[in-house]
């Protein structure tokens, strides 16, 4: 096994399905030492597939092999004495254990976090479920559908005149294995430090509100309720997904100059100059949207997509593709960067699926990934080798005092902007690093300019909830980068910083004079991520991304609409998240690291390829039957009966029988001869069926037959919007919406990091900076900068700032 990042780390994997089991991956992947605990069934993604053959073989499910890369793996019977017995000699030895439900069901079980603890004092238990442990739903049962109804996702995904939709592929699953694979990281690093255990609590649902966002602050900022309309995306009007003769473009415009770029580049300068399309707005979309649509098909219909992809980016116009699987193995920056990697497996034979979503300066060779384990295939080796158990059970500390948040004392220079970069440096805040934003006032962050209503008595620029939200818990100063005497005083930030992290485009930090080879001569052991769209090193390097083009480019937006439909954008904050969280999994890595060795690097992070990870799942699919699933509405392969359907009170609800059982109970709900009419899973994936369940479920108002039928043992859950969302009792019980009041704008609530540390300090709630609101603050302490020189070496005016150009 190669050694590199996290081969400190020894893990147990008790987890089935995807979300565990995508947690552990990833720290797999970067050298833990994972063991994968099956039941003797095995886990149950074994059945999910897609399988190469005609005859399902649980060797070969698609699913499980890409959730379960670089493990080995065990059988335990858990509820046998014997099983019991070899798991308490394994948590002697294994101190991480990741688990795929609350901590009230594992304690059902006879394995609660106090009870690892017996086992071993400095055990981290991570449990990671549909709702988090503790709470009035913590034991609600979930699925992806489920999860995308009840976190905010299904209220924007789809069309006015359709039902509302989960997103394509299982990404709310895999964006909290995500997010449990950071705090994982985080508390392992911590107890380096303290030597302490900890119970780390991860909930879907709270990472589909976190990358939801829309619902609960386009309520609070703008007093509406958003509903669904994902044939467009979030822009300056709005973006497009539309066919030319060869797939599907995305016309992408983030900004109102890359708006009239787009429609000058289209030939069509008279939309943006036209004052009946003034106001035109994606957030409040009417049929002026379809107007523009109607132009744009009409403009690209004779060429094709990847044509006028080039040409548009050449012209600094940020255009997206919308590949399917077999176009998303065949992009040019993924094939330069060597992002595939092909794992000979002794049963379903070579298979190529996506790889590690960045380079390193630490290492001349790409991390390879092992391949998944058969059932029990490591049995007999690792329990072999277990010692015996202690003869005294060990004692869970009883802690009078919380610890400190486990980055208490790192420091990062954070020269990112919008989204993407901000959102990795959010984790870092939260979990207690002194975060400093760079800004510079003839260059805001362009995040200031999203969302602002009006009405506001504070400046514009501190007015968008957007920034707002990803920015709490940072301090902000102003520089100037282009006068050599801004740069000189982010060199002494350097100084003393762990992390520097930056996504330009390539080559403008080294046009500033501050490339990693620079700043390494300052810091030797510096760690700097830098955060490309494509990647540093590749011939697209220099082109435009943002949240909507890469979910476009990574296959999120094919998987993701009505059957036989177009393809939707997900109504989400766009890939920009999905790379930010899978960014400070790296940087964690890169931490843990340096821990051991006492070196930096340079991380080269590509955003689309980071968001690939989180549908690779089809891909490997793909890779393995050659059959694309493409846009299956809310249909799932094995999950049957499972759809949103309309409720009496106008509301619509998710339902996921997720195994026969499930079906069972439901049909003898509704009418017990729907279980003998629609015995088989493919009879139940059909209109008849949907048209049914929907003629039932308009009998009932939503929430009270959520819970009628989570009382029967069927996941379900209401389509959520801003308000529901805001008074969740989950939410509301795991303090899910955090409060913060800022100067001129009022009270407001912004989703917070979807875990919590049992063991560590609260996270820290300060607002998000005030543009140069800690410039003094920070260049007078950690620059060195003397009262005297103050006033010569800030040299951006905040108070002098033109309202205009800062829009």
């Amino acid at each position: 096994m190669q050694k590199h990042y996290l081969n400190n780390l020894k893990v147990l994997d008790l987890s089935q399905g995807i979300a565990g089991p995508f947690c552990a991956k990833l720290l797999a992947d970067l050298g833990a030492d994972v063991i994968k605990v099956e039941p003797p069934t095995g886990d149950v993604s074994r059945q999910y597939g897609p399988f190469p053959g005609e005859e399902p073989d649980p060797e070969c499910s698609a699913s499980f092999f890409y959730f379960n890369t670089s493990k080995r793996g065990l059988v335990l019977d858990l509820d046998s004495a014997d099983g019991r017995d070899a798991l308490a000699r394994l948590v002697t030895e294994y101190d991480i254990v990741i688990a795929g439900e609350s901590e009230e069901t594992l304690r059902g079980q006879g394995l609660a976090y106090t009870d690892f603890c017996q086992w071993n004092p400095k055990v981290i238990l991570t449990t990671i479920s549909g709702f988090g442990s503790f709470g009035p739903h913590s034991e609600y049962l979930s699925s992806h559908l489920v999860a995308c109804a009840m976190g905010g996702w299904s209220q924007l995904c789809g069309l006015p005149e359709g039902e509302p939709l989960q997103t394509g592929g299982a990404t709310s699953e895999t964006l909290a294995g995500a997010y449990a694979a950071v705090a994982t990281s985080l508390a392992a690093f911590a107890r380096n430090t303290h030597g302490g255990g900890e119970h780390v609590d991860v909930s879907v649902q709270e990472a589909v509100l976190a990358a939801a966002s829309f619902p609960t602050m386009t309520y609070e900022y703008h007093d509406r309720v958003r509903d669904r309309y994902s044939s467009v995306g979030g822009g300056a009007v709005a973006c497009y997904m539309v066919p030319t003769r060869e797939g599907y473009l995305g016309l992408d415009a983030l900004t109102w100059e890359q708006w009239i770029q787009l429609c000058g580049f289209l030939g069509r300068d008279d939309i943006a100059a036209n004052p009946r399309f003034e106001g035109t707005s994606w957030n409040n979309p009417d049929g002026r949207l379809e107007e523009i649509r109607e132009a744009f098909r009409e403009a690209v219909r004779d060429r094709t997509a990847m044509e006028l992809f080039h040409e548009a980016q050449a012209a600094r116009v940020p255009f997206g593709l919308v590949p399917g699987m077999a176009e998303l193995y065949a992009l040019p920056p993924h094939l330069e960067r060597g992002f595939f990697q092909t794992i000979t497996h002794p049963v379903a034979g070579d298979v190529t699926i996506p790889g590690i979503p960045f380079h390193s300066s630490a290492r001349d060779e790409q991390v390879c990934l092992g391949r998944p384990p058969l059932l029990g295939e490591h049995s007999e080796e690792i329990l072999g080798a277990l010692p015996a158990r202690p003869s005294t059970a060990g004692v869970a500390p009883t802690l009078e005092t919380p610890r400190p948040l486990p980055l208490s004392g790192v420091k990062v220079v954070d020269l990112s902007m919008f989204f993407a970069g901000p959102s990795c440096t959010q984790i870092f805040a939260d979990a207690g690093a002194d975060v400093i934003k760079i800004e510079s006032v003839q260059r805001i962050d362009g995040w200031r300019s999203s969302g602002v209503p009006s009405g506001m008595t504070a400046p514009a620029w501190e007015c968008s909830p957007h920034f707002n939200w990803i920015n709490r818990n940072k301090r902000g100063i102003t520089l100037n980068l282009t006068d050599s005497r801004g740069v000189e005083l982010v060199k002494r930030l350097v100084q003393d910083a762990d992390v520097v992290i930056e996504n330009y485009t390539p080559r403008v930090m080294e046009k500033f004079g501050l490339g990693f080879d620079t700043l390494r001569e300052i810091k030797q052991d510096l760690i700097m991520i830098s955060m490309p769209g494509f990647g540093s090193n590749v011939s697209w390097r220099d082109y435009l991304a943002f949240g909507m083009s890469t979910e476009q480019m990574s296959g999120m937006a094919h998987l993701t609409g009505y059957e036989g439909g177009e393809p939707l954008f997900t109504g989400t904050t766009g890939g920009d998240l999905y790379s930010g969280v899978m960014g400070a999994h790296v940087l964690m890595a890169a931490l843990h690291e340096r821990r051991t060795t006492g070196k930096g690097q340079y991380i080269d992070l590509s955003q689309v390829e980071a968001c690939t990870l989180y549908v690779g799942d089809a891909m490997t699919g793909f890779a393995m039957t050659g059959i694309d699933p493409g846009r299956r509405g809310n249909r799932h392969l094995l999950f049957a009966s499972q759809g949103i359907y309309p409720c009496r009170d106008k509301r619509w609800i998710g339902i996921s029988c997720r195994t026969e059982e499930d079906w069972q109970r439901l049909a003898g709900m509704i009418d017990p001869e729907l279980a003998e009419r629609f015995a088989t899973t493919t009879s139940r994936q059909s209109a008849e069926l949907d048209g049914i369940v929907a003629a039932w479920t308009e009998g009932y108002e939503a929430s009270t037959l959520m819970v009628e039928l989570q009382s029967a043992g069927i996941a379900a859950g209401v389509v959520q919007n801003g308000p529901d969302l805001l008074r969740d009792p989950q939410l509301q019980a795991r303090g899910s919406l955090l409060l913060q009041d800022r100067p001129g704008v009022g009270e407001k609530h912004y989703p917070g990091q979807p875990y919590r540390f049992r063991n560590a300090e609260t996270p820290p709630n300060r607002r998000a900076p005030l543009l140069g609101e800690h410039s003094i603050e920070v260049l007078t302490g950690e620059a060195g900068v003397s009262d005297d020189e103050i006033g010569q070496l800030i040299i951006d005016d905040v108070t002098g700032m033109d309202p205009v150009a800062a829009r």
